[in-house]
């Protein structure tokens, strides 16, 4: 992807370094460690708010690596250093410990923002556009930071296949709930596309983005972020992107309106 900004992004949060590396074979292959690191801090006092997060993060520590239905409340407790009867101030019950973690730490308004706002524009009139490879690729590199997280959500995501898994209902519907604020946004989109068009485009995006975590999980090798760029390559091809893939690429000092190069323009 020959794209200025896209290459500085590489050099500062790429692991790979010098020329692209082949493939391991099965038997060399070492999955990614993302909770062994981590640490909490075991002190009694805390406030209610201090209390929380260490609980919630607990939480999705534990349950990326035994899963809802693996994971105790005293695993839990052990975790941050209280007994199972304090936890109870805390929380409701064990699927309201889970009901926390899927709104407060994997779907957050952090997440989408962090993907959103260096991925957009402002044109002559004040509208504000936004460019999909490159929430794409932020949407990469902010999971690439937060591996736990990533990690949970696979996990998650297999267990609620069960119709009587507590988060079913999140996982089966979350492809359409982030659908609804993608769809609502103002893209910078290339000639002929559609809403259809781009829905199934959205829906390959983040089909291959699940996927290609879910390998850099399996794989301590993959360079996640310089794998998601070789993937744009494919999926939004500079023969047809070129100008819409980046906010680097609008030249937005010369006035221009870009609203009629977006869905509601194009449509």
């Amino acid at each position: 992807m020959a794209i200025a900004a896209w290459q500085q992004i590489l050099d500062q949060y790429g692991t790979a370094r010098g020329p692209r590396k082949p493939p391991l074979a099965s038997h060399e292959i070492t999955a990614r460690d993302t909770t062994s690191g981590k640490r909490f801090v075991k002190r009694k006092r805390m406030s209610q708010e201090e209390r929380h997060l260490q609980i919630l993060r607990a939480a999705s520590k534990i349950i990326a690596v035994k899963g809802y239905w693996g994971m105790s409340l005293q695993d839990i407790s052990d975790e941050i250093g209280i007994t199972e009867a304090a936890l109870y101030h805390y929380i409701d019950s064990k699927e309201d410990l889970l009901r926390m973690v899927l709104a407060e730490g994997y779907d957050t308004t952090e997440a989408n923002e962090f993907a959103a706002l260096s991925a957009s524009a402002v044109d002559g009139d004040g509208h504000r556009v936004y460019c999909y490879p490159r929430y794409c690729l932020n949407t990469v590199l902010y999971n690439m930071q937060r591996p736990e997280m990533v990690q949970l959500s696979c996990v998650l995501g297999s267990e609620a296949l069960n119709p009587d898994h507590p988060a079913h209902r999140f996982f089966t519907g979350r492809h359409m709930r982030l659908w609804e604020m993608v769809g609502s946004m103002n893209w910078l989109l290339p000639h002929g596309m559609t809403n259809e068009r781009f829905f199934d485009l959205y829906t390959l995006a983040q089909s291959a983005i699940d996927g290609l975590q879910a390998r850099w999980l399996g794989d301590a090798s993959i360079d996640l972020l310089e794998e998601w760029v070789r993937f744009s390559d494919v999926i939004f091809p500079r023969a047809t992107w070129e100008g819409y893939a980046d906010p680097s690429e609008i030249a937005v000092g010369d006035g221009r309106r870009l609203l009629p190069h977006t869905l509601q323009g194009l449509g």
